[in-house]
């Protein structure tokens, strides 16, 4: 298998070239088959109208003042337990776990581009300092964080940041490495706007690979996330990424899909089955369902929701 254009056309094997195993794999994986050809405009556009026909039925309950931004997060939360979506739209509080992922993600930003050498005690506490003087949401909470939160959070993202430069090889500038890339697509004059944020793409905008980094294991939604990756950066520039990853830093492993037509179709049925559960619960206030899982645990309902607190009291060995 050919590595992707966006790095060297030959890469020696991990024993000669500096590499690791860990970052050899990821080399191979993000290569670039022989056989491979981007898919036609037609196909993106044909996603595009199947996008807006599909949404038309629901797009004038909003309007650009008042608009309805749909997220990763959203479509998660919606298409998994509807009473934690709920529950969390207006009130999230950050810990040192919930915003170790915030802090790795800044600081791979920060190291992708760092000149010289830097240790991750650095990278991260460089991370810390930018994002306490932020507009991000969670500078309040690491402006006033006790000293145990603060070094709980440091060893979390400390961890995280080791494995990454462990996992993945040193992202040269020919490789066109973005971090923490914003795109956006706004439908019916912006009354609904879907957006992502990715952790890292490298290549150009005609064969581009979307990385999303992981601290845990791997899980089934994390594909459907980068599928809707691949349809808002298909919208927005008129061509289909090529490929997909998602990258487990606790497992070292990645689990890839290459970006076809169904992979497109199957964003804008999750996108359009999510916009319709969305008006149904929060415009036309429809009972929200039930579905315990693991956001139980951080769930603001966890201490009076009957089935998250089943789900809490289970033995760890029944997961």
């Amino acid at each position: 298998m050919k590595v992707p254009e966006a790095v060297p056309a030959t890469v020696p094997d991990a024993q000669g070239s500096g590499l690791n195993p860990m970052q050899q794999a990821v080399v191979d994986t993000l290569g670039k088959s022989p056989d491979w050809v981007p898919l036609p405009t037609s196909v993106v556009d044909a996603v595009r109208t199947m996008l807006h026909d599909q949404l038309a039925v629901v797009a004038d309950r909003f309007s650009r003042n008042n608009a309805l931004w749909v997220s990763k997060n959203k479509l998660t939360t919606i298409h998994g337990c509807q009473a934690h979506h709920m529950a969390t739209k207006d009130n999230f509080a950050w810990t040192p776990l919930t915003a170790r992922g915030t802090v790795l993600h800044k600081a791979v930003e920060l190291g992708v581009h760092w000149r010289g050498e830097s240790t991750p005690v650095e990278v991260v506490d460089e991370a810390i300092a930018r994002l306490s003087d932020s507009s991000n949401s969670v500078a309040d909470f690491l402006i006033s964080m006790t000293p145990g939160d603060a070094a709980q959070l440091r060893g979390y993202a400390v961890d995280l940041y080791t494995r990454f430069e462990e996992c993945f090889p040193k992202l040269k500038p020919s490789w066109r490495p973005v971090t923490e890339s914003s795109a956006r697509y706004e439908l019916f004059d912006g009354a609904i706007v879907l957006g992502t944020r990715s952790d890292l793409t490298l290549g150009t905008a005609d064969q581009k690979v979307i990385i999303d980094v992981k601290s845990g294991g791997l899980h089934t939604s994390h594909r459907e996330d980068l599928r809707f990756y691949a349809l808002v950066e298909a919208l927005r520039s008129g061509m289909a990424p090529r490929r997909l990853a998602t990258y487990s830093l606790a497992a070292a492993r990645a689990d890839v899909e290459d970006v076809s037509e169904g992979v497109l179709q199957a964003a804008v049925r999750r996108v359009v089955a999510g916009v319709q559960l969305i008006v149904a619960i929060e415009l036309d206030k429809r009972e929200p369902t039930r579905s315990p899982a693991a956001h139980c645990r951080w769930c603001p309902l966890n201490d009076s929701c009957a089935e998250g607190i089943a789900f809490l009291s289970r033995d760890e060995i029944d997961d």
